[in-house]
């Protein structure tokens, strides 16, 4: 973003001819010596340069005397969204628009609009607008402190971001400097949505302390109702939405993983991994036969339920087992249903061994009650052939890493889409940038 800061000279009047700081004293009028239109002045003595809005004549203004220094194209002519004599309040504090200009980065076609506010107390302010984004400017005694290529403002960084020479290319009203020629080099830092500017030629420097306002805010600031440019890509100080709550949230998501953390290792600690029934089946002829383990015991945990690990073991080679399981609990005749299977494939192609499967797999079930239980099996083989036999195994409460990272996974996506989107418009930020620390392809 190119916005223009003007340096200021003698920006301070005595205010006493203020009652209050809401009252602003009417303009005085003077006649154009080129065309003889009118043009407001209203910053009296602190006024260097006048521009006529009709025959496009940029006058220095001294002693009550008008001198031509440069004419305008016609063709350069802008239109202002804020009229010149709209008063408003910015801060608490009432300013009249009392001039407008259009800038252009010195051999660019980068060209921005800037209005002149003025108060007698409090002086000149600035509101500069470039592809719709706008910063209000104050100029600010104080210095920041250089940071390498940065500089630090009360403790706060901010980064570099232009740097440039700028050209009038057309401007209406009154101004405290002489725009027709500015030898001066600016610099901007940015720390959004604050923003420094330094203006420094060979015999002086001027810093101005600006931030990001919104079209809405001014509008309401003017009572304006007058339509405002498109905002186009991101402003230099322009903030993400959600920006400000990103600090929040890695603080809330930080908290919350310490805490899954904690829980984790005192269910790590506190899990039995008891085996609580081992035995070997063999497979009946009859597929349809089932077989019915004998009784065991689920013991009481620290949370009353536990889950539980079910191991299936078979010997199979080429071919494959599976097993209709049923879980029931010998008091209440509660049911927990599963499936549960293995094959194993090899053989021998192209000269090179391959294989896939296993002869092993484990299902675990949560959230079981205490209790005495049976297991109804069925199992399933080939019609041609199978194992012979099979094995399970089951471990109450066991420790289980599995849901603490689901869990963890879950808790991070926003965060991480949080910061994914906020360095997606870092980096298009940065594309106006010269001093970008990011790459483009």
């Amino acid at each position: 973003m190119k916005i223009f800061h003007s340096k200021i000279q003698g920006t301070s009047m005595d205010g006493s001819e203020i009652n209050s700081v809401n009252n602003l004293p009417s303009a005085e009028i003077l006649e154009c010596p080129k065309c003889g239109s009118d043009l407001r002045l209203t910053g009296f003595l602190l006024t260097k340069n006048i521009a006529c809005g009709k025959c496009h004549s940029l006058f220095a203004y001294a002693n009550g005397n008008l001198k031509v220094i440069k004419i305008f194209k016609k063709e350069k002519k802008k239109h202002n969204h804020i009229p010149i004599g709209t008063k408003g309040t910015i801060d608490g504090r009432k300013f009249e628009v009392v001039g407008f200009a259009n800038y252009r980065e010195a051999n660019t076609p980068y060209a921005w609009d800037e209005y002149t506010l003025f108060n007698p107390i409090h002086g000149f302010t600035f509101l500069s607008v470039y592809e719709g984004h706008w910063n209000y400017f104050e100029q600010t005694i104080l210095r920041p402190r250089p940071q390498g290529g940065d500089v630090n403002l009360n403790g706060d960084s901010y980064r570099i971001f232009n740097r440039y020479k700028q050209k009038t290319d057309y401007a209406l009203g009154e101004f405290p400097w002489d725009i027709s020629e500015n030898p001066s080099t600016i610099t901007e830092y940015i720390n959004p949505p604050h923003i420094l500017a330094h203006d420094k030629d060979t015999n002086e420097e001027t810093w101005f302390l600006g931030r990001y306002i919104t079209p809405k805010e001014i509008k309401e600031a003017f009572n304006l109702q007058s339509h405002f440019p498109e905002q186009t890509g991101i402003g230099s100080t322009q903030l993400h939405s959600s920006a400000a709550s990103l600090s929040k949230v890695k603080q809330i998501t930080l908290y919350v993983v310490l805490s899954m953390l904690v829980l984790q290792i005192i269910l790590s600690i506190s899990a039995r991994d008891k085996i609580v029934f081992k035995d070997q089946f063999n497979i009946p002829g009859n597929q349809a036969g089932g077989i019915v383990s004998p009784p065991f015991e689920l013991e009481n945990t620290l949370f009353g339920k536990s889950n539980l690990q079910v191991e299936l073991i078979a010997p199979v080679h080429n071919s494959w087992m599976e097993a209709d399981i049923t879980l029931i609990n010998d008091k209440t005749g509660e049911e927990f249903h599963f499936e549960q299977g293995v094959e194993y494939y090899s053989g021998y192609e192209g000269g090179e061994a391959w294989s896939e499967g296993q002869n092993y797999t484990d299902n675990t079930l949560s959230s079981i009650p205490a209790g005495k239980y049976h297991l109804n099996i069925f199992p399933a083989t080939p019609p041609d052939g199978g194992p012979g036999y099979f094995q399970l195994k089951l471990t109450q409460d066991v420790s289980m890493l599995s849901n603490f990272f689901i869990t963890l996974l879950i808790a991070l996506i926003f965060p991480i889409a949080l910061w994914i989107s906020i360095s997606s418009f870092e980096a298009q930020r940065w594309m106006n940038s010269d001093f970008s620390p990011y790459s483009y392809e």
